[in-house]
């Protein structure tokens, strides 16, 4: 082997820490912009880190998986939500988070301490593979940031990350299982749906992605 055991464990614990950090750094936005950037960052290194776990086992699905995570949900997703900003120039800045900004890294960084802590009393005896924890804490920081956001692309990155967080969590536990590649496409592919043709509706319906227009739209 090209690389020692060791090495690849650390570089793979150096990568769980760069997609958890990147995870606050999204709590921390009220910018769409950076944030749809830093959720494409995220799926790039969650794409580095399929390719050391391939190093590792040799199991060359998380291989492909790798390069479908790089792909779709580090680069044309991000693009077509990029696009989305871009057509709404006005509505660059998310309403109504910037004074909450603070209270949000706080709670994230809470949740990120309090989930490691559950995970390890409650599910690390059941998967015995400390790694986990990871992924999970991810699902709890991708689930805060789609309840506290408002605008439409904000919430669609916490889906992404959520989407990120499984795979993560997929290639940890049962990275063998053909399906995993199968459910890797099937959550981009509904990925640009939502993004290409559901906001585009409501770009051309609303002229504007933040929810409270949908709430009177609906009223």
């Amino acid at each position: 082997m090209i690389f020692s055991a060791s090495l690849l464990e650390e570089v793979a614990g150096l990568l769980g820490i760069l997609v958890i950090l990147s995870a606050l750094y999204l709590q921390s936005q009220t910018f769409v912009d950076p944030t749809i950037r830093a959720v494409a960052a995220q799926s790039l290194l969650l794409g580095g880190l399929f390719v050391v776990l391939f190093l590792e086992s040799g199991v060359v699905d998380l291989l492909y998986l790798a390069v479908i995570t790089a792909a779709v949900r580090g680069i044309l997703i991000p693009m077509v939500m990029l696009y989305q900003v871009r057509r709404f120039k006005h509505s660059l800045r998310e309403t109504g988070t910037g004074q909450r900004v603070p209270s949000l890294v706080i709670v994230g960084v809470v949740m990120v301490i309090g989930g490691y802590a559950l995970f390890k009393t409650a599910l690390l005896p059941t998967l015995s593979n400390p790694s986990v924890s990871v992924p999970f804490v991810l699902i709890l920081l991708s689930f805060l940031l789609i309840v506290t956001r408002r605008n439409a692309l904000s919430q669609m990155s916490g889906f992404l990350e959520e989407e990120n967080a499984v795979l993560y969590a997929g290639a940890l536990i049962a990275p063998t299982i053909p399906l995993l590649i199968e459910f890797a496409v099937v959550l981009d592919v509904l990925g640009v749906v939502l993004v290409g043709v559901i906001l585009s509706a409501t770009r051309d319906v609303l002229r504007t992605l933040e929810e409270p227009e949908l709430e009177q739209l609906s009223g």
